[in-house]
């Protein structure tokens, strides 16, 4: 697979992870190495994408998983690519305020939640995993959402997995588009984790459904 530099078009094609799911099992197994090997699931992404698009999917896991998964994950994708582009787009075609998007009117409530667990936290969050990283990204707030449901899955964190679900319908993501994921999931997320998905996904589902 050849690489090419980053541009409009292939921002545009990116969209097309959500139909194959492979950029979403990575997400999951730099969370989860125990059930989906890393090395694995970026051959399996490398087969739809760019080696580009990889490189930003990998980059956003890092408020999820951590630096050292990104760092090796990276370092096995440079082997295989040292050519190929890191250039990020320019300001214009970042995402922005997705910390907004994602929490709604409940945004004072998370920040203050944050803060009550620790004074540096609600910064750290907000300044580093938000701004830096989110915000800088050139894919939209619904695939950085589809991206972070995929990694607390593969933690088994349930709490903030309920917040990302919702955040991920805030952001445009159809319902339909989650349980598509969630049955992609089938076969690697633990038993237990994946059932309490889909009853958190039913539920905020049923809560967004009009009254008859």
């Amino acid at each position: 697979m050849g690489s090419t530099t980053l541009d409009v078009a292939s921002i545009a094609d990116y969209s097309s992870y959500m139909k194959n799911l492979s950029c979403c099992h990575l997400s999951f197994a730099l969370a989860a190495p125990e059930r989906l090997a890393v090395e694995t699931a970026l051959s399996q992404s490398l087969q739809q994408h760019t080696a580009e698009e990889v490189e930003e999917t990998i980059l956003q896991s890092i408020p999820y998983s951590g630096f050292p998964a990104a760092v090796e994950a990276l370092g096995w994708l440079r082997e295989r690519f040292p050519t190929a582009s890191s250039q990020r787009p320019t300001s214009s075609a970042r995402t922005t305020g997705l910390f907004d998007s994602v929490y709604g009117t409940a945004r004072e409530r998370v920040l203050e939640s944050l803060r009550k667990r620790h004074p540096d936290l609600e910064t750290w969050i907000e300044q580093f995993a938000y701004r830096t990283v989110m915000d800088s990204s050139w894919l939209d707030a619904a695939q950085i959402e589809s991206l972070a449901v995929a990694s607390l899955i593969g933690q088994g964190r349930m709490s903030p997995l309920h917040s990302h679900l919702r955040g991920a319908l805030r952001t445009g993501v159809k319902a339909s588009e989650l349980k598509e994921l969630l049955d992609s999931l089938e076969p690697l997320a633990h038993p237990e984790v994946l059932e309490a998905s889909r009853e958190l996904l039913r539920q905020l589902t049923l809560k967004d459904q009009p009254d008859h």
